[in-house]
């Protein structure tokens, strides 16, 4: 896990960039801002304002740290550790209209390895959102981003003989639309993800060509969602998608293009002073073009839930069932099953701490192998002054890997700090 995921999940100083949806009114049927959790909670004597631009905000950002990982490579034996230095400076522009909004966001994530050099990388994110009010509740939303990005390590798909992690690019866009009548809210999105992988320098000598990685993924996705009263909706969801590789036959053995479909029926809710959330269950069907490719079916969930015991505390739990890609040879892709428990507590006015378990299961279709991962982390954040932030986390990883075409069983500790600066 990097870094930033970590320091991202337990900052009180992020900003918010434009959402994929356009978000219903506040005096909308499906408005879910009855609840605030702990680390959304305002701190207007900690928090700044940014820079006025007129009709623009500008809210620039730094955030430096060092950590410590005592398994880099991910390994079950002969496991080399490392510190890493990290520097990221990002920036947001955010409009200041009442109606429709626009935002840019930018973001250079460095982190540099002191003995291992070949290991550091830079990732680079650069990306738009807009949201337009159409009126008579009618509202469209559209945006961008491309990333110049590094694989980690324990990516089950990274060849493992590089010199370095593997780099590729990442281009993706979406748009959406939404349309509330009374109690009815109708949603109809659809995004592009262009992946472009770069090839590897295999120690010792030669290339490890990654070509037969590149892909596009389209997803089409509508909802149609009922509100029972104004904290509570039902909603029935139906998903599309088609994945499509550069490379064919007889370049490559197989044929990996494939599509599928997803069903979910579920609720969405705020209840006051109690939880709020999101519940959905159904089915998931992905079809391979080649016959010797197995198809990927089965149930399928999602939730994210959020309860409120007391203002002070807020506890989480979620999971997940979805259909990946693999670039495991034989590997048609695997399911992957996510589950998470966080609580987050308000110690004092400007410290908070945290406490998160995951679990993982993903299993491979085509071949024979079985991932088991558990993760935990302990984390704290403490407001120094306006516009300063202090972060301190403890993270373990356990993967076992089961199979004729298991990978590596490994353990992973890590530990870092790091301070956030905003304008």
């Amino acid at each position: 896990m990097r870094l930033s995921y970590i320091l991202g999940s337990v900052s009180l100083l992020g900003l918010m960039a434009g959402d994929a949806f356009a978000q219903p009114a506040s005096n909308s049927s499906f408005a879910r801002d009855r609840n605030i959790s702990v680390t959304e909670r305002l701190k207007p004597e900690y928090q700044t304002s940014g820079v006025d631009l007129g009709g623009f905000i500008l809210s620039p950002e730094l955030t430096t740290g060092l950590r410590y990982n005592d398994n880099i490579f991910a390994l079950s034996a002969n496991k080399v550790d490392d510190f890493i230095v990290k520097i990221n400076p990002s920036a947001i522009l955010q409009s200041k209209w009442s109606r429709h909004s626009l935002s840019f966001n930018a973001s250079v994530d460095h982190n540099e390895y002191m003995d291992l050099s070949q290991e550091s990388y830079t990732d680079i994110t650069i990306g738009a959102d807009a949201n337009l009010d159409a009126g008579r509740g009618l509202a469209f939303g559209f945006g961008g981003q491309f990333q110049a990005l590094n694989e980690p390590r324990t990516n089950s798909s990274s060849p493992s003989n590089t010199t370095k992690p593997v780099e590729y690019d990442l281009a993706s866009f979406y748009g959406n639309v939404s349309r509330e009548i009374n109690r009815i809210r109708l949603v109809v999105s659809g995004g592009l993800r262009d992946f472009n992988y770069k090839d590897g320098q295999i120690i010792g000598g030669g290339i490890s060509d990654q070509d037969d990685r590149d892909r596009q993924m389209v997803d089409f996705n509508g909802r149609a969602e009922y509100a029972v009263s104004p904290d509570t909706s039902v909603f029935f969801e139906v998903g599309y998608n088609d994945r499509s590789y550069d490379l064919q036959p007889p370049t490559v053995p197989l044929d990996r293009d494939s599509d599928g479909y997803q069903f979910l029926i579920g609720t969405n809710f705020d209840l006051s002073n109690t939880m709020r959330g999101e519940v959905a269950i159904g089915y998931l069907d992905q079809n391979f073009e080649s016959a010797l490719l197995p198809d990927i079916d089965g149930f399928a969930i999602r939730a994210d839930v959020e309860w409120f015991p007391t203002q002070l505390t807020t506890f989480g739990l979620g999971g997940s069932r979805s259909v990946e890609d693999s670039g495991i040879q034989g590997a048609s892709g695997y399911l992957a099953n996510k589950a998470y428990f966080r609580i987050d507590h308000e110690l004092l006015r400007n410290l908070i701490v945290s406490g998160e378990a995951t679990y993982g299961f993903d299993d491979y279709k085509g071949i024979d192998r079985e991932d088991e991962r558990f993760g935990g982390t302990l984390s704290g954040t403490i407001l120094l002054r306006r516009g300063v932030g202090l972060s301190m986390y403890y993270l373990y990883a356990d993967q076992t890997s089961r199979g004729l075409a298991g990978g590596s069983d490994y353990t992973n500790n890590e530990i870092g700090i790091s301070l956030k600066f905003q304008r």
